[in-house]
């Protein structure tokens, strides 16, 4: 519930990003309903930011299974560097874009905090995730 709260405070409208991309839900390490979202995972080419999604639930596949009842979607970004993250709101329709200016969102210490496994898991897979440019 933490977590909805914090994400509440930074929810935005978000922008298209574009067609929408396969969703491949992993149970978060040390959590027993918290889960992430492999295939959104990545780097932004531009910032070196990692761009993650969370739900606290269980995975049913894509995000238009994935009943209001089980808990939001959560989106986020990771400096892992500094061990801080942004708030990129919540994803309510399922199009995985990412608000205009997330970049420039306020950077808030502790990614176990918000991402928690999944968060450590982003930070050192780092290297290996796909690179792209993000809008």
């Amino acid at each position: 519930m933490w977590r909805l709260g914090l994400c509440l405070l930074g929810v935005t409208v978000l922008a298209t990003a574009g067609p929408a991309r396969a969703e491949d839900w992993k149970p978060s390490p040390g959590e027993a309903k918290t889960f992430y979202d492999a295939d959104f995972m990545r780097v932004d080419q531009t910032s070196g930011l990692i761009v993650v999604r969370i739900a606290e639930g269980r995975p049913n596949g894509p995000y238009k299974a994935w009943p209001a009842g089980k808990g939001p979607i959560m989106v986020f970004a990771l400096d892992c560097a500094t061990d801080k993250w942004i708030d990129l709101g919540m994803d309510f329709t399922g199009d995985q874009g990412l608000p205009k200016g997330w970049r420039a969102g306020e950077k808030i210490e502790d990614i176990k905090g918000a991402a928690g496994g999944a968060g450590r898991v982003a930070c050192e897979t780092k290297d290996t995730l796909q690179k792209v440019a993000l809008p």
